[in-house]
């Protein structure tokens, strides 16, 4: 049997052998982050000095190109410059074929922050010759990846590329495909015909309709382009209400007659979220046709949709009048949704003189000391 006391000579010698080797992991890691830091303030004044005086570097610069530092360096100075400046850098990553070697990280890394790493600096640099490499990368195993290469393709802007994107955006789950969805807004206008050609396509008549088509229509709201009002109105009248939900969201533009008839009729929608989200997209048209539709809708059995009714003729001309009409209502509800929406606005410089003291009027006065006794 092995005596006690060599047991325990033991396990002090491993401690002591365990102590020296995370000492000097430690001290190796220092040494080699202060070099790393040296390295990167040096390409910083190296790429400052390129960039303010447009000049090309005249000495062997090759080995850049395999130093992490620099990288670094690179991809925060190309979020840092624009126009000419920018040019230069994308010069100085051809003359050192960092697209090639960023894409090699992206397809041969397993490292997923590797990878990733690799993406984004793809997506910073965002010249054309990333684009196919970008593309490439909506296919990756991690959801990161993927988001990041729809964002650089959006950086570039390609026109080209926007069907891609969509189509990769079949394939993820919502959370992901809300981030594409974000990718394709930044594309602008050059996305709007091919975003409403896929809505048209899609099939607006499933229900429930697949969570990419509403990304898709949000899409098109947020970049507000009338071109889209064909395929917006067709998810309009879809048969899923979170399908109308967001057509009516992406609608509330005063793009004209025919988008306001169509929201005026889904005012009397089956689903109360799509009549509130109706009430809020008629309030940008300020069209005074639809203040006896809103009027109307203080009266709904949703509390939404009373609040938002209330709220969009408090936008539109002549919407203040017909809330103080609505305070006589014998709906009491309603009259309660007019009275909150008069008192959070209050008067206002260009209101009417006289509207002044009815909104005075609104506040109950101050109890008289007798009644307080």
């Amino acid at each position: 049997m092995i005596p006690l006391s060599r047991v325990v000579l033991v396990l002090i010698a491993l401690t002591i052998l365990a102590m020296a080797t995370l000492f000097v992991i430690k001290l190796s890691r220092h040494y080699r982050e202060r070099k790393e830091a040296f390295r990167g303030a040096v390409y910083i004044s190296t790429l400052g000095e390129i960039v303010s005086r447009s000049m090309e570097p005249t000495h062997d610069i090759d080995a850049w190109a395999d130093d992490p530092a620099f990288h670094d360096t690179l991809i925060d100075f190309f979020t840092l410059v624009a126009g000419e400046e920018q040019r230069i850098l994308v010069d100085l990553a051809d003359r050192l074929h960092m697209i090639e070697r960023f894409h090699d990280d992206l397809v041969n890394a397993r490292r997923v922050s590797t990878r990733l790493r690799a993406v984004a600096a793809l997506a910073v640099i965002a010249a054309p010759k990333s684009r196919p490499h970008l593309i490439a990368a909506l296919t990756d195993s991690s959801p990161e990846v993927r988001i990041e290469a729809a964002a650089g393709l959006s950086i570039i802007g390609h026109e080209d590329d926007v069907r891609p994107v969509v189509e990769a955006l079949e394939n993820e789950d919502l959370w992901v495909a809300e981030r594409f969805a974000d990718a394709l807004v930044r594309f602008g206008k050059a996305a709007v015909p091919t975003l409403s050609d896929y809505v048209l396509t899609a099939g607006t008549q499933l229900d429930p309709a697949p969570h990419h088509l509403s990304a898709v229509v949000r899409c098109l709201g947020q970049i507000g382009d009338p071109r889209a009002e064909t395929a917006l109105l067709a998810a309009l009248d879809g048969t899923d209400a979170q399908l109308r939900i967001r057509a009516a969201a992406a609608l509330a533009h005063p793009w004209g007659r025919r988008v306001l008839d169509a929201l005026s009729r889904r005012i009397s929608d089956p689903d109360w979220r799509v009549r509130a989200q109706v009430a809020t997209a008629l309030a940008p048209h300020n069209d005074p046709g639809s203040i006896p539709l809103l009027v109307a809708a203080l009266t709904d059995t949703a509390w939404w949709v009373r609040q938002n009714s209330a709220a969009a003729l408090g936008i539109i001309d002549g919407g203040i009048e017909a809330l103080f009409d609505a305070l006589d209502h014998e709906d009491r509800y309603a009259a309660d949704a007019a009275r909150a929406q008069l008192m959070a606005r209050g008067p206002k410089d260009n209101d009417d003189p006289s509207s002044a003291a009815r909104f005075a009027g609104l506040y109950d006065p101050a109890p008289s000391p007798d009644e307080v006794t």
